[in-house]
């Protein structure tokens, strides 16, 4: 018995009724639902402020937030996912790039401090964030 059909026999056991609505997976569509389906920077993009970095990070671009001494410029202005989005595709379509280990890529973007990390093995395609150390932070992913 796979791991999943596991986990979906204990919580049956332990939830009962309230799980009745539960959509049965099997492991190789699982997997299949876990990798990054985007193939262009706009849809990577879209993926990545569409996913968990908006929730978790777009606190960091309030405008003059500093981190790593870097105050966040008023311009571009990042109050919507939709302008998160842009500042993505900008940072993705800059010249400071490195290629990473597991198929992932990092980009930095100086003028606002930001880290994006393409990681075709994630189902929202990887991170955009203001990393607390800066640059260094970039330069030590490998």
């Amino acid at each position: 018995m796979s791991q999943y059909v596991k986990v979906l026999a204990t919580a049956l056991t332990l939830f009962g009724s309230s799980l009745s609505s539960v959509l049965f997976i099997g492991s190789s569509d699982v997997h299949a639902q876990t990798a990054c389906t985007a193939t262009t920077t706009t849809a990577i993009a879209d993926k990545i402020a569409n996913g968990h970095s908006w929730g978790k990070h777009s606190a960091e671009y309030s405008a003059g937030t500093v981190i790593a001494g870097l105050a966040m410029p008023a311009s571009p202005r990042v109050t919507t996912i939709a302008e998160f989005k842009a500042l993505i595709q900008g940072v993705m379509g800059s010249s400071t790039n490195k290629t990473l280990a597991r198929g992932r890529k990092a980009y930095w973007g100086s003028p606002t401090g930001t880290i994006v990390v393409y990681d075709p093995n994630s189902v929202d395609c990887g991170t955009a964030f203001r990393p607390v150390d800066g640059k260094p932070y970039y330069d030590r992913q490998s």
